[in-house]
């Protein structure tokens, strides 16, 4: 009977009051790319050499997948081998590089109750592990589940060689900045030094820095974590010249994305005007990748 009352309060509490938002500037799709479904949950998406990066999200293989611009699966690898360190896909939700290393954010938190959120440290020359940072928010005191609360995060991207996360924050619509030393050894507490009111759920982030463009992608939804409602609104949000030190200073756009019954989980800035995302394929076919252009 406890058991039968807490799932109960978990289904009312899922039932999202995000509201509708009105008259935003649309992104118009202007490439298709289906995806392999050995890539159905596709979490983060990432370009070297001209290689498209992504992973899965939680409960799958701790893998990287490599595909071309047809879609075709071209390499994979399996980062728990010959590896030091025990790598598990907990909940991957993104992933960035910089010159030397890819960082892959196991930080899915659905339920606010995880207490091994971390960044996991590849390394570009042969992609074996070369560390685990380790992270917990300074003001979580309560990892009671709930479907309502600020500890999630799926945006992880590099600004002036700092590491930048992203919060979903699916009490308040906002989304916290919080920034990552990938230097420091040991638990890294980490402190909001910035909080957007962007009233959407950020699922992927990407920093460009010849643009000085940051984006976001999100949704916003009626559905029921239990009941399966349809999404509603997806959107690309940009920040001009973001400005990392005075981090409350920048403003943003938000533009509507023309597809439904998708959820899009990545964004890859190609220019100004022009980007990549991707969607899981939400258990009516495949994923996708599409190219999006704003005016």
């Amino acid at each position: 009977m406890k058991n039968y009352f807490f799932i109960t309060l978990l289904i009312i509490s899922s039932c999202s009051d995000i509201p509708r938002d009105q008259n935003f500037d649309s992104a118009e799709i202007i490439e298709t790319v289906v995806l392999p479904k050995i890539v159905n949950e596709t979490s983060g998406l990432e370009i070297l050499n001209e290689v498209f990066i992504t992973h899965n999200d939680s409960g799958g293989d701790p893998s990287l997948y490599f595909f071309n611009l047809n879609g075709e699966i071209t390499n994979s690898k399996k980062l728990e081998q010959e590896s030091f360190w025990e790598i598990y896909n907990n909940d991957w939700e993104d992933i960035t590089a910089d010159k030397d290393y890819i960082y892959i954010a196991d930080t899915g938190n659905n339920f606010g109750t995880r207490d091994n959120l971390s960044i996991i440290k590849v390394k570009i020359s042969d992609f074996s592990v070369d560390s685990k940072i380790d992270i917990f928010y300074s003001d979580q005191e309560s990892f009671f589940p709930s479907l309502k609360h600020k500890y999630d995060a799926e945006a992880l991207l590099i600004i002036e060689d700092k590491l930048a996360l992203f919060s979903k924050d699916r009490d308040s619509l906002n989304t916290d900045l919080y920034l990552i030393d990938d230097t420091i050894k040991g638990k890294q507490e980490l402190s909001s030094i910035a909080k957007f009111n962007v009233n959407t759920l950020i699922t992927g982030g990407d920093y460009n820095i010849e643009t000085g463009i940051l984006a976001l992608v999100s949704y916003s939804s009626k559905r029921n974590f239990f009941l399966n409602f349809l999404r509603d609104d997806q959107y690309l949000i940009l920040f001009e010249d973001f400005d990392i030190e005075n981090p409350l200073n920048n403003s943003f756009k938000k533009y509507r994305i023309p597809i439904e019954r998708a959820q899009i989980e990545s964004v890859k800035i190609i220019n100004d005007k022009l980007f990549w995302v991707t969607s899981e394929d939400e258990g009516i076919g495949n994923p996708y990748m599409y190219k999006l252009e704003v005016k």
